[in-house]
């Protein structure tokens, strides 16, 4: 085990004990990696956690908001077609999948103003 001791000098330790603590926050999510796609998976989560995180503190500064728009309908489209082919794949191995909270809730948001528009007609 690689535990490291605090130094005022050095800031936070980087052993077990800080990702112990990091654990603890209430934002934090620990994922138990049983394939190398995890792995994957987890990498581009964090990267697009940051990414996403940097566009929303750009709006209106030097993201205009068609822009940002455009970018956040392409993100979520490609996160709900991924919710989608992984219920799809667990179906085939017989596992229950058990869609996001927020995939679950954007979809029903979603139906609810699909009902509240008027029907399209064409011209």
């Amino acid at each position: 085990m690689t535990e490291t001791k605090k130094s005022a000098k050095d800031g936070p330790a980087k052993g077990r004990d800080f990702f112990v603590e990091m654990a603890k926050h209430p934002r934090s999510r620990v994922i138990m990696a049983n394939t190398s796609d995890t792995y994957m998976m987890a990498d581009i989560t964090r990267q697009g956690d940051i990414i996403i995180s940097r566009l929303r503190d750009e709006l209106m500064r030097s993201i205009n908001i068609e822009d940002f728009t455009r970018y956040m309908d392409e993100y979520y489209k490609i996160i709900f077609s991924l919710e989608d082919h992984l219920q799809f794949i667990g179906s085939k191995v017989s596992i229950d999948y058990r869609p996001s909270r927020t995939y679950k809730s954007m979809k029903k948001n979603k139906e609810q103003a699909s009902l509240n528009s008027p029907p399209q007609t064409e011209s």
